[in-house]
């Protein structure tokens, strides 16, 4: 199962897009017939998390709409992951925790200030002009540091962790 968080509690300008996040499910259970992904999400995410799942309209692409939202099931849901895909945000930390490789999505956030230090953790920045700024939402109508990080780039990333996973015996990698 890959995890995805999709979410923060700090602002949209963290959020990659929901297209993108369905676009990379999609991929990801298209060519691993073993693979599941599950958006979890709190309730302020239900809504977008159901969308995803939604749009995706693929049996093995769930979110935890519906079910119990705490921070308890949430951290279950990652200890038992091989891979946590997640913006920004708090429970982008429960993944180092439980030896859990995990890609951060890191938007209008310089990474170094919340750097897990986690050796399977990466995280992934799109360079821009007016970046990385902190701010909470973006005053721009195209917010370039998130909708340019491509899925091509979060799905090699992802498939690159996946691989080592496999490769060391669906142990952390």
């Amino acid at each position: 199962v890959v995890v995805f968080n999709t979410g923060s509690a700090n602002g949209s300008a963290r959020n990659w897009p929901l297209e993108y996040f369905t676009e990379l499910a999609q991929r990801l259970v298209a060519t691993d017939s073993e693979l599941a992904v599950l958006v979890i999400c709190g309730p302020a995410e239900t809504e977008s998390a159901a969308a995803i799942e939604a749009a995706a309209d693929h049996p093995r692409i769930r979110s935890m709409v519906g079910q119990d939202l705490s921070l308890g099931v949430a951290k279950a849901c990652v200890r038992r992951a091989q891979l946590m895909i997640t913006t920004d945000s708090g429970p982008r930390h429960f993944a180092p925790a439980f030896n859990v490789p995990a890609i951060s999505l890191a938007g209008p956030i310089d990474p170094r200030w919340s750097e897990s230090h986690h050796r399977h953790s990466i995280s992934l920045q799109h360079p821009v002009d007016c970046g990385p700024c902190g701010l909470t939402v973006c005053p721009l109508d195209y917010h370039a540091c998130m909708r340019d990080l491509s899925v091509d780039r979060v799905e090699q990333a992802a498939r690159d962790k996946l691989n080592r996973s496999t490769a060391t015996g669906n142990e952390a990698a």
